[in-house]
């Protein structure tokens, strides 16, 4: 094992994700708290999160009901604070493009 890897793993680091050019960041390793709790803030979360980001509420001809893309879009948000070393502030969070987004949806289901 290589030092750094164990410095790494001693911070509870795991790997790094690419969310856009010059975004890299480093992914917490999953603990049983930290699933269960990015878990509790999901529950109620049926889509994905490409499908979540920027909506408006508006009537889903599906489900029948309102949806509450705010809310569905914080829960995300919300889940990689978790489990993102650092969190994804505001500025870092506007400069994943579409690739980080697939990294994104990839990561919150190693999580789920």
């Amino acid at each position: 094992m290589t030092v750094q890897k164990q410095i790494d793993e001693t911070l509870n680091i795991g790997s790094e994700v690419r969310l856009a050019e010059g975004l890299v960041k480093n992914v917490k390793i999953g603990t049983i708290g930290t699933i269960r709790q990015v878990r509790k803030i999901m529950k109620d979360i049926p889509y994905q999160f490409s499908v979540t980001i920027g909506r408006e509420p508006w009537l889903e001809s599906n489900l029948g009901k309102a949806v509450d893309w705010p809310k569905a879009e914080a829960a995300y948000r919300e889940s990689f604070d978790l489990i993102l070393e650092g969190g994804l502030p505001d500025e870092e969070y506007d400069q994943v493009d579409f690739e980080g987004i697939e990294e994104l949806e990839k990561l919150i289901t190693r999580f789920l």
